[in-house]
């Protein structure tokens, strides 16, 4: 198993940062380019609802923003698994109508979002496609 942490402030400017290492972990996964491309879209779209549907929950430790948002890549031989978090002292779940949790609904395997506490997450599972 594998795991990749990527933390930046709980900016969309920095978003890039975390396609960019979608892209890149997709592909070490063995993913096709559709499939890099869609799970760019789908990790884009996750930390989207991550930031519209939570409030921050004070400064960062260090004042700086500095690991607002976190993203978690786990790779094992059969799945990929993103989870995106952050700290919020507010958050109401996307509902599952709402445009941008269908997309992401059609593009990965799976999807939950939960709370543990005051931390917000999204997971999102892409398995490997099986070789016929």
């Amino acid at each position: 198993m594998e795991t990749v942490l990527i933390q930046v402030p709980a900016d969309p400017d920095y978003l890039a940062v975390i396609r960019s290492a979608a892209a890149h972990v997709a592909t070490r996964f063995g993913c096709t380019l559709p499939e890099v491309a869609d799970l760019r879209l789908a990790v884009d779209e996750a930390c989207g609802l991550l930031l519209r549907h939570t409030v921050r929950d004070g400064p960062a430790v260090d004042g700086a923003g500095v690991g607002d948002l976190e993203c978690r890549f786990v790779l094992d031989a059969s799945t990929l698994r993103v989870v995106l978090g952050r700290r919020a002292r507010n958050s109401a779940p996307p509902q599952s109508d709402e445009f941008g949790w269908a997309i992401l609904s059609a593009l990965v395997d799976d999807i939950v979002w939960r709370t543990e506490g005051s931390t917000v997450q999204v997971e999102i599972l892409k398995r490997r496609a099986t070789e016929t």
